[in-house]
């Protein structure tokens, strides 16, 4: 088994939790009073617990300074729980409880970094019991933390022979004897022993102690290194269902949180940790991740220099020091000889004490490739693998680091190896089975492209992909001002094995199932789901551009671009105005001030609490693009580029380019903001109350008739009918024209067929001059309904011309055109639909088809293609383009979309007659003939495919 020591609970936490399930069956033996005050205890009720364990201070005073030091230790409080522990020493009257004394002392020294102190009290506690099992423990991890490697392996190895030898009866013992037999399996590839640990040594603890969650901490941990995030978090809740209060199950759930990208359940388990817990390392490494991830690495920096206070030598904040100063300072090869270097001064540090620091490099290589900071990642994964061959974890890291990178044929040597060792790794198993996917697919390059695909499924696609990415290619490598090198990789996933091409792609970019997008670049390489794969279609090409947009400014910024920058610049780039979705957000949440800001928006895009804050994150930044264009010009985005490739941060940045502080700017922009939802129409009117507090309003003043129909509006949308007729009749009663209430009633005559009654109700409330858009909106409906087309125009034109930012009154005014056959009125109808919805296929082949019968070749073709970039499989496109084709004397393309039509939709006689004319008119005979003799064969009594074929004789 291996361990990814960047996820593990740190050493000190641990072991002072052994402390705590060691207590329950000593205090067992003492009598119930001690027995009482460990559960307490082990049920996070430290309060009583303190009670409890002072209580004893007469009668047991060991036994009462154990146990405050452990409730101490529990609280992060390590200067008091030495004092009790020293207090304890003093108090024992017997050999084995000084040997636990001084074990528990020797365990504290190590917890704080005082290496010395550790050894000289473990050698202490051994002499009085060698088999002091915690003691033992200390020495082990001693060892191992000064690179006494055949040393360390050997006191691990104690442990399981300890085990093999005695009928182990503590609890505490068996998670001591746990975790020596991990740690021996990893380094001896014994990956048997993962499911000796989690199915039967961990069951056994619980067996001995009910209130044991260290057992359900220890095997969740187990379960987290291999990335089998269900199991580890069902561990980490059943430690939490025992003991609310364990701050190390906190920070382990928000180690799982971030391994997630689940930035809102990590940050609020970092937070309960740290209130029990202050002094918790393994919170404090996972806070320190939470501010590397939102790229505050500044930050990062500070709280990981405070946190070092509390264990100057631990390797797991020393790695994510190191990282965060190779994230500031940028990287430089062979950094330990640079003594300049703030980064290679720490390495130098770590190695002096640990000439096989693996541990120190995986953490550091590790937080590196997180960043996105991949020449150093593969660095440190290299030294990780030089100082320690045995550990696994530098060798699946490095290959997935790979498998970013694009460099397919290493990464799957390395994660061969690494299965062979762990097999239980869901994330390299699951990148080894991408593997063998692409095994089966085709490749195809181009000039600036490798473009991968399942050949039975998507060839026409990769075809298309191609063509189009060459194409916007130059467009795109000059607006940004970089030239990628090399070739980029792009795969695309069809449905194989039982598996979706979704589930594929989420494999490929992360190992694990769950991405929510289609699309993503790891920098040098794209992986998209094929739209060809799911029931719902997709712009396949604007997801390639948008793609290829990240691959272009990774690249050029060093991979030091934010990532509100790297998607503003995408969704600026695809060239669609802003989707209704994200004007509705901005009308409903920038009034409350919930908007996200420069400091936070990267977390937005991180696996958001909600699909609404990940629309928003978007949203927000392509609106920071537009501001910063409009406030500092054409060559603003260039700066910031620019800024960013020199490795500096957001703050700086914005100072070196604009001279502006980060705050002023933020000011501008939510007045920015601001501006935009002021000038937005539409009828997306946001209630501000819910429809509980609108009940208690109007409860308390009745008499308020506009709360009164605003409820009922909340009402008949909640489908609460007649609490919803009530309100609307009792403020028509005294308002008899109120918009609200009329349209309340007006949809609940709706409901029941009244038509009739509910064009009345509109009829008497609708103001022409001023209509409300509600009113307006059922007004037009029943217009249509009736096939009143002139009057349902004439309304849904006035909607959309008051409500320009409001999809719904151009997709009914489109439906009016089409039912009333009003081809030249429906035609920018659907072009302006076109715009705001970059995935409607329908719409687009519908302006095809109307430009072709109006003879306007160019636009046929344009919407044709346009349609492709949707669904290379329809065949109806391929013929619409090839139509236009031939009609604007491009004989030869249209040829070919005339095969590739004819190829999906083999059996159509019409398209077959249109292959052979295109053929001809190609001046291509043999291609023509071959078409007529598949039209033969298809209709043996065609007569056109007879004479064709005659004349083609002559």
């Amino acid at each position: 088994m291996r361990v990814a020591q960047n996820l593990l609970i740190a050493l000190a936490s641990s072991l002072a939790v052994w402390g705590a399930v060691h207590a329950t069956v000593q205090a067992a033996d003492q009598g119930d009073e001690p027995a009482a005050a460990q559960r307490l205890l082990a049920t996070g009720k430290y309060d009583e617990a303190a009670d409890a364990f002072t209580g004893l201070a007469s009668s047991q005073p060991f036994e009462s300074a154990i146990g405050l030091a452990r409730v101490a230790a529990s609280r992060g409080q390590l200067d008091d729980a030495e004092r009790h522990l020293r207090a304890a020493h003093g108090a024992a009257q017997s050999k084995p409880d000084q040997a636990r004394a001084l074990a528990e002392l020797a365990r504290l020294a190590l917890e704080r970094g005082r290496h010395e102190d550790a050894r000289k009290m473990a050698n202490e506690s051994r002499a009085l019991d060698d088999n002091q099992l915690l003691a033992r423990w200390v020495a082990a991890e001693l060892l191992r933390a000064t690179g006494q490697i055949r040393e360390a392996e050997t006191a691990y190895r104690w442990f399981i022979d300890y085990y093999n030898d005695h009928e182990i009866r503590s609890a505490a013992d068996l998670i001591l004897i746990g975790r020596a037999a991990a740690i021996h399996a990893r380094w001896n590839r014994a990956s048997d022993q993962f499911h000796f640990l989690v199915n039967e040594l961990y069951p056994d603890v619980l067996k001995l102690d009910a209130t044991a969650w260290q057992a359900h901490l220890e095997a969740g941990q187990l379960f987290l290194e291999k990335f089998n995030q269900a199991e580890a978090d069902r561990q980490f809740s059943q430690a939490l269902a025992i003991n609310p209060a364990a701050a190390e199950a906190h920070a382990a759930i928000a180690h799982l949180a971030l391994q997630r990208y689940d930035m809102d359940r990590a940050r609020a388990a970092i937070d309960r940790a740290r209130e029990i817990n202050p002094n918790l390392l393994s919170a404090r490494h996972a806070q320190a991740d939470l501010l590397m991830a939102n790229f505050q690495v500044a930050e990062a920096e500070k709280y990981l220099q405070a946190t070092l206070a509390l264990d100057p030598v631990s390797e797991e904040t020393r790695a994510r020091l190191a990282a965060a100063y190779v994230a500031l300072d940028g990287y430089r090869a062979n950094a330990e000889d640079d003594p300049d270097s703030r980064a290679g001064n720490i390495m130098r540090q770590v190695v002096e004490l640990n000439p096989h620091a693996g541990g120190f490099y995986f953490a550091l290589a590790t937080r590196l490739e997180e960043r996105r900071r991949f020449d150093a990642a593969e660095a440190y994964f290299l030294q990780a693998l030089e100082r320690m061959p045995r550990l696994v974890g530098p060798r699946a890291g490095l290959g997935m680091l790979y498998m970013r990178l694009g460099n397919e044929p290493r990464a799957r040597e390395l994660l061969t190896e690494a299965a062979q060792v762990d097999p239980f790794n869901l994330r390299v198993s699951n990148t080894l089975q991408v593997l063998e996917v692409l095994d089966g697919y085709d490749t195809l390059e181009t000039e600036h492209f490798v473009i991968r695909f399942d050949p039975a499924k998507d060839k026409l696609l990769a075809r298309y992909a191609a063509r189009h990415l060459e194409q916007v290619y130059p467009e795109l490598c000059q607006l940004l001002g970089y030239q990628v090198p090399g070739k980029s990789l792009f795969e695309i996933f069809s449905s194989a094995k039982n598996t979706s091409g979704h589930g594929w792609f989420s494999a490929r970019m992360v190992g694990l199932p769950f991405i929510g997008t289609v699309g993503a670049c790891a920098g040098k390489m794209v992986a998209m789901a094929s739209p060809n794969d799911g029931q719902h279609k997709f712009n396949w090409a604007r997801v390639l551009k948008h793609e290829f947009v990240h691959v272009v400014n990774l690249q050029q910024t060093n991979f030091n671009i934010p990532h509100w920058f790297t998607e503003a610049l995408a969704v600026w780039n695809e060239g669609f105005p802003r989707a209704q979705e994200w004007n509705a957000l901005l009308a409903e949440r920038v009034p409350k001030g919930e908007i996200f800001n420069l400091d936070n928006i990267n977390l937005g895009f991180i696996r958001p609490e909600t699909s609404e804050n990940w629309q928003m994150a978007y949203c927000q930044a392509e609106l920071y693009a537009e501001l910063l264009l409009k406030k500092y010009g054409d060559d603003a985005f260039a700066k910031l580029l620019a800024a960013y490739a020199d490795n500096l941060d957001t703050r700086a940045a914005l100072k070196r380019c604009f001279g502006v502080e980060q705050a002023d700017f933020e000011k501008e922009y939510v007045a920015y903001l601001h501006e935009i939802v002021a000038g937005l129409k539409t009828n997306q009117s946001v209630e501000t109350l819910s429809l509980a507090e609108l009940e208690q309003a109007v409860a308390e003043s009745p008499d308020k008739l506009d709360l009164a129909a605003r409820l009922a509006v909340a009402q008949v949308n909640a489908k609460h009918y007649p609490a919803a007729r009530q309100q609307a009749e009792r403020v028509l009663a005294k308002l008899p024209k109120d918009p609200a209430a009329s349209y309340v009633l007006a949809r609940l005559h709706l409901l029941t067929g009244e038509d009739a009654e509910a064009l009345a109700v509109i009829e008497a409330a609708i103001d022409p001059a001023a209509p409300d858009p509600r009113l307006a909106g059922l007004l037009a409906s029943l217009k249509l309904k009736s096939r009143d087309y002139a009057e349902a125009a004439r309304w849904y034109q006035m909607l959309s011309q008051r409500q320009p930012d409001d999809i719904r009154p151009l997709k009914a005014l489109a439906r009016v055109y089409l039912l009333s056959r009003q081809d030249a009125q429906l035609a920018p109808v659907l072009v302006r639909l076109a715009e705001l919805d970059g995935d409607d296929l329908t719409v687009r082949k519908k302006l095809a088809d109307m430009a072709l019968a109006a003879g306007d070749y160019d636009r046929a073709a344009q919407w044709s293609r346009r349609v492709l970039d949707i669904d290379v499989q329809d065949p109806d496109a391929h013929r619409l383009l090839a139509a236009a084709l031939l009609e604007l004397g491009q004989a030869g393309p249209a040829v070919e979309e005339y095969e590739i039509a004819c190829e999906l939709k083999p059996q159509d006689t019409g398209l077959l007659h249109a292959l052979a004319d295109a053929c001809l008119q190609a001046g291509d005979k043999p291609k023509a003939r071959a078409a007529l003799e598949k039209l033969r064969q298809v209709n043996p009594a065609d007569p056109a495919a007879a004479d064709l074929m005659e004349s083609l004789s002559e």
